[in-house]
């Protein structure tokens, strides 16, 4: 990445670093935008190391804004009060400060962006609304 005394940044793909985070089953390439912006956001390249069914278990995440779009492949995901959602290579989606779903599955060949703020994401642990409808 190159940050100019403006602002501006430039991140190269043939410098890019694939590195190990949230899910086992993904790789992901910061694009440093959280080092851009002080942390006040984020983005990064997710891509799949194999397929995933059997789903990841239902949670939400601790941040306000959380927008996805899917270059190739294609994830499937639950979520409370709309159901079953197949995004496919092309597609995005915006899941709003706690949204209770479930990535259900996707495949080998999944390639995604993926932003996100504040530029701090984790899990937060719901109970499953499929269960327990008063959620």
């Amino acid at each position: 990445m190159t940050k100019h005394s403006t602002g501006y940044v430039h991140h190269k793909a043939k410098d890019a670093v694939w590195d190990q985070g949230l899910r086992e089953y993904f790789e992901y390439r910061d694009l440093e935008l959280g080092n851009a912006t002080g942390g006040k956001h984020y983005a990064q390249v997710i891509r799949a190391k194999k397929a995933l069914s059997g789903g990841t278990g239902h949670h939400a995440h601790n941040v306000h804004f959380h927008w996805s779009y899917i270059l190739k492949g294609w994830m499937e995901f639950d979520f409370k009060g709309v159901g079953i959602v197949k995004l496919e290579a092309g597609d995005c989606h915006y899941m709003p400060e706690g949204c209770h779903h479930e990535l259900m599955a996707c495949s080998d060949d999944l390639e995604m962006i993926e932003m996100y703020a504040p530029g701090d994401i984790g899990d937060i642990d719901i109970p499953d609304w499929r269960i327990d409808p008063t959620v």
